[in-house]
């Protein structure tokens, strides 16, 4: 599995007006009033990077050793793991 640095933003065209020419709008441009706001919303929300879920640490230990092909897969504790959310999601439980 190789892991690449992410691709840049893409960007959406637009069809032109009668007699105008394409323009380009970056692909985070809200066409419609609804988007705007759901797009306003979502800058809103905490950022990941600022919480305690994310480690740049951890992730960049992890990278290097798929690189270096030491990183073993856990196929039973995935699935444990998937199992536990499931139930916690029948049974109604936020999952953790």
């Amino acid at each position: 599995m190789k892991i690449d640095p992410p691709a840049p933003p893409a960007v959406l065209f637009t069809r032109p007006a009668k007699g105008g020419s394409a323009t380009a709008a970056p692909a985070d441009a809200a066409s419609s009033p609804k988007e705007a706001a759901a797009s306003g919303q979502v800058r809103l929300l905490p950022s990941v990077a600022g919480g305690s879920d994310f480690d740049a640490a951890r992730v960049a230990a992890i990278r290097e050793d798929i690189r270096a092909g030491r990183y073993q897969v856990n196929p039973e504790r995935i699935a444990d793991g998937l199992i536990d959310s499931v139930r916690d999601l029948l049974n109604g439980k936020k999952p953790s």
